[in-house]
């Protein structure tokens, strides 16, 4: 890829599971990476990466972010996958503790809110902001016991992906379904669903995520939320 047709991508949560899967394939496949993460110190050691702080608890590091790299020059970023996010309390409904339900709705659900806000500015006619999501977050699909605090953020991003694409009409907005992987956060989940492993593997998945994100476009994809197989997802 040529430095003038060079596309840029940002990442978040891009020092483990998915977002570094996504940020080694997309380093390899020649774009300009930015790897957003909560501790710079432990960001990849890729050649190459742009790395930039954002926490997604936080409401300050998403505008401090694009300070940052506009200071560098970056004045445009073709694509956004806010992948970043926590699953971490498997309470049925009666038992979920407050504190860990706004928890998850601040980093799932305001964190890529804060993130597209704040990167607004920085997205032109064509470009594309994805979210990575859930199948258990889709209405009308199979109940996953003691989800609720995970499941509900999935499902609201996913509202909020599509309101994106109404109010956006140069943009493309839509969420990914990326499979139940074998990640940290995938295996702590089937764990504490009482499964043995995550079904999934990631080495398995994530060609179908790169190539959806790449074939994506408004016209075809925007709006919905799309499994990694590239079939469209319950909504």
């Amino acid at each position: 890829m040529s430095v003038n047709a060079q596309k840029t991508i940002l990442i978040t949560g891009a020092n483990r599971g998915i977002g570094y899967a996504l940020t080694e394939a997309y380093l390899k496949k020649g774009y300009r990476v930015i790897a957003a993460v909560r501790d710079v110190a432990k960001a990849p050691k890729l050649d190459g990466l742009i790395v930039v702080k954002i926490d997604s608890a936080s409401t300050t590091d998403p505008k401090e972010a694009v300070e940052q790299l506009q200071s560098q020059g970056i004045a445009h970023i073709d694509i956004i996958v806010a992948n970043a996010g926590i699953s971490s309390h498997y309470k049925a409904v009666k038992d979920i503790q407050l504190d860990a339900f706004q928890e998850h709705h601040i980093v799932n659900v305001q964190g890529p809110l804060l993130l597209f806000q704040a990167f607004y500015p920085l997205l032109k006619e064509g470009d594309k902001f994805i979210v990575i999501s859930s199948l258990v977050g889709a209405q009308g699909i199979e109940h996953y016991p003691n989800m609720t605090a995970y499941s509900s953020t999935k499902a609201t991003i996913n509202f909020i992906s599509r309101s994106i694409h109404f109010e956006e009409p140069h943009l493309t907005s839509f969420t990914i379904n990326p499979g139940w992987l074998d990640t940290d956060m995938g295996e702590f989940g089937a764990k504490s669903s009482g499964l043995k492993k995550a079904p999934q593997k990631l080495v398995d998945t994530l060609p179908g995520i790169v190539d959806l994100i790449d074939v994506s476009t408004r016209e075809d994809h925007s709006g919905y939320m799309w499994s990694y197989d590239g079939t469209k997802a319950p909504f």
